[in-house]
């Protein structure tokens, strides 16, 4: 898909389809690199119901971008307000940004990620926050080129 990435906009249900496909391929790039994110059998029939509960949801936001027509990339944003103990009153997560292969180093997750920064700011968040598989070289690459650095370090232990 050649082109330069078009401005995201709001996601609507006529990409719920697009949406699924590019939410499955990011599902499916993280299960290569750990299996804590694969898949229960049977779950990929879940997908759908979340984005369109998430399109609905006031304080989430979900972020096409098109190339050529199609959509090319995506994005989710979580606004989480803190209990009212914390300086801070409000953040947001990134949660979900992927983008077709035959469409990045194009712009899109770029496009992606200021659009969803913009979103948390017009809601109040102090602190965008997004989580990034240690496993996953490139993404770690993409925020830190983004200014996202280190902020608590998530350690595991499987049992």
């Amino acid at each position: 898909m050649k082109g330069t990435a078009g401005a995201p906009r709001p996601a609507e249900e006529r990409d719920l389809d697009a949406l699924e496909s590019l939410f499955a391929d990011l599902l499916a790039h993280h299960a290569a690199l750990d299996p804590a994110f694969a898949l229960r059998p049977g779950a990929a029939s879940r997908i759908r119901g979340m984005l369109e509960r998430q399109l609905r949801d006031p304080d989430s936001a979900v972020f096409v971008c098109e190339q050529a027509g199609r959509v090319a990339g995506f994005c989710t944003v979580r606004l989480t307000r803190s209990p009212g103990f914390l300086v801070e009153a409000a953040r947001a997560e990134i949660a979900d940004l992927g983008v077709r292969p035959d469409g990045r180093r194009q712009g899109a997750g770029r496009a992606l990620a200021e659009r969803a920064l913009g979103w948390a700011r017009s809601r109040g968040a102090e602190r965008l926050e997004v989580r990034v598989a240690a496993r996953n070289p490139e993404g770690q690459a993409f925020w830190r080129a983004l200014g996202y650095e280190g902020f608590v370090d998530v350690l595991q232990r499987r049992l």
